[in-house]
């Protein structure tokens, strides 16, 4: 054996493999019907032993593996895949052959056969027939061997992931099996599922036929509207205002007097809410099918069932920092996964990140190749670190709020728990405790300011004998209020990406850990991770705030590394590499 399998394991969406390849082989999958094979991301080769892992939600094409059973293997050469070989090498893979041709035989002919008692063994197959299907089918099962314990435990390895709100899943389930030769071997199988309450009665929902005719009247707009290479959209359907990415690359083509060689469109609005205009639809459609250039921040679900076209291009520039809850395709399994088919995410050309430390993180979360992702750093932060910016900030805050300037200001910023912006909250009531949190503040002099996630819309209740210390500041812009604070708590929010760049301290409270990692998913943990002091309990986060315990604490170097930005501008990146078609260093793969 080349290959021997010593541990299988599942992390979330990953496939995870462990095995020997003593040749320098390549574990792979392989589905007969298909005619694919599927590659295995090797992680790690230390001498002879090998990690290497498969992404479930996106095994190629930016979709799941097709349903069927994909069989572990080695790839034979070209060399290999002969009769020749095969007769001197490997008889099984003769017999291996002779089983499939007997299968593809017509039904009348091999019962013929059979009621003559030929078998796939003895029947006239030429060896020109056998040599083509060794050469049609180029793998080798018998390469690969298991560690004992392990094929015994396989069938435990199942799992079954949700997505569409639990209406549909993929079931993949790690499966020994025998072949023609009695040889053993192990499949990963995918199946897909749909949930039918009324399993009697099959209806396509009005949402489909909208739907539909969206996709009609986009390609109707497509024809009317020719490309011309000039057209620029900033398209944002969950907020009625750019975000700070949006605004920042949009102003740097101002600045830079590409309004004059570029049309710039734009399209805030928020279409989670409510009821929607079937007119509005119809202007961010029209809007898509006259843009060569579509720059969109966040989710934005338009795109689920509208496709830009392959002479737009479309890139996702949403806050891509490094944080800890799952989001995009790491959730693939969890409710509130998207789609693996009908996802606006699988349409971007192109998406932003930090730093090319972050490609692996963003492939998975948009379940896009590394190569689609920019290096460009975040355009929001072209000004973060610049000389006098801060202090201005400060100065204007100060002058709105003259406690900053009277104690320690501790900025309270955590992600929302639900599954998005329709069921967004806070458990207020479960782990703040007003009274005890108070007391702390006027015993330290401090001020503790709560600036909540956009998507929670109910804000906290602070009693009013409180409001001198608990100050609700939720409508302030958090970059700004960076500035102001001495401390910045979150839990799994990637808030403190931009706020570790002023080498300031920050504390992770995080009381429903293992609930949170258990329900809505981390692709990396608080424990392993964190920046700063990680706090369970309330009592131990008011302890860790009264003795300053936060003051000592180094982040992880790993974690410094993926909060690096680049020198220069942003804005200026993305747009020299998309607009432009400039090969600007550093920020695409490879270069």
């Amino acid at each position: 054996m080349s290959i021997t399998i010593e541990d299988i394991s599942w992390n979330r969406v990953f496939l995870n493999v462990r095995y020997r390849a003593t040749a320098g082989e390549t574990l792979k999958l392989y589905r007969i019907k298909q005619e694919t094979f599927i590659d295995l991301r090797e992680q790690k080769r230390e001498g002879d032993l090998v990690w290497a892992q498969l992404n479930l939600a996106d095994a190629g094409h930016r979709e799941p593996p097709e349903a069927g059973e994909w069989i572990f293997c080695r790839r034979l050469s070209e060399e290999e895949a002969t009769l020749d070989w095969a007769v001197r090498k490997a008889p099984y893979l003769i017999r291996l052959a002779r089983r499939r041709l007997w299968k593809a035989l017509p039904k009348r002919r091999r019962r013929r056969a059979v009621e003559a008692e030929i078998t796939f063994d003895t029947y006239p197959f030429t060896d020109d027939e056998i040599d083509r299907e060794i050469a049609h089918h180029p793998y080798d099962a018998h390469a690969v061997a298991y560690d004992k314990q392990l094929f015994g435990d396989l069938q435990s390895l199942s799992r079954v992931f949700r997505y569409f709100g639990g209406r549909y899943g993929v079931a993949a389930s790690i499966l020994p099996r025998t072949d023609a030769t009695d040889f053993p071997f192990t499949v990963l199988a995918v199946d897909f599922f749909i949930k039918n309450y009324h399993p009697r009665i099959r209806r396509v929902g009005h949402v489909f036929f909208e739907k539909q005719c969206f996709i009609a009247f986009h390609k109707v707009m497509h024809l009317l509207f020719p490309k011309r290479g000039n057209r620029v959209l900033f398209l944002k359907t969950n907020g009625d205002e750019p975000t700070d990415n949006m605004a920042a690359i949009r102003d740097r083509m101002i600045e830079r007097g590409l309004d004059g060689q570029f049309k710039i469109a734009e399209r805030y609005r928020n279409t989670l809410g409510g009821r929607q205009n079937v007119f509005s639809w119809c202007r961010d459609i029209i809007q898509i099918a006259k843009s060569d250039y579509v720059f969109i921040d966040d989710y934005c679900p338009v795109f689920n069932f509208i496709d830009p076209g392959d002479k737009a291009i479309l890139t996702q520039v949403w806050h891509a920092g490094v944080g800890f809850k799952s989001v995009g395709y790491a959730r693939f399994g969890i409710t509130g996964s998207p789609d693996p088919y009908q996802s606006a995410h699988r349409r971007y050309n192109y998406a932003l990140i930090g730093n090319e430390h972050l490609r692996d993180i963003y492939s998975e979360v948009f379940g896009i190749e590394p190569e689609a992702l920019l290096a460009t750093g975040m355009p929001r932060l072209d000004h973060f670190l610049e000389a006098g910016r801060g202090e201005e900030i400060r100065a204007e805050l100060v002058e709105r709020f003259p406690w900053m300037e009277e104690g320690r200001v501790v900025v309270f910023a955590p992600t929302f728990r639900g599954t998005g912006q329709k069921t967004a909250f806070y458990p207020y009531d479960t782990y703040i405790d007003m009274d005890a949190l108070y007391q702390m503040c006027c015993d330290t002099n401090t001020y503790f300011v709560f600036e909540m996630h956009h998507f929670i819309e109910e804000r906290p209740a602070i009693p009013e004998k409180y409001r001198d210390r608990l100050i609700d500041l939720s409508d302030e812009n958090l970059s700004h209020l960076y500035f102001a604070a001495d401390v910045l708590v979150t839990d799994y929010s990637s808030c403190f990406y931009d706020y570790l760049l002023l080498e300031k301290p920050v504390v992770f409270y995080v009381p429903d850990k293992d609930v949170y990692q258990a329900t809505r998913g981390v692709q990396r943990t608080v424990d392993e991770m964190a920046p700063g002091v990680v706090c369970e309990t309330f009592a131990d986060f008011m302890q860790v705030l009264v003795n300053e315990a936060y003051a000592d604490v180094q982040p992880d170097p790993s974690m410094i590394d993926r909060c690096l930005e680049q020198s220069g501008l942003a804005s200026d990146r993305a747009i020299d590499t998309i607009l432009l078609g400039r090969d600007v260093p550093g920020v695409k793969m490879g270069k």
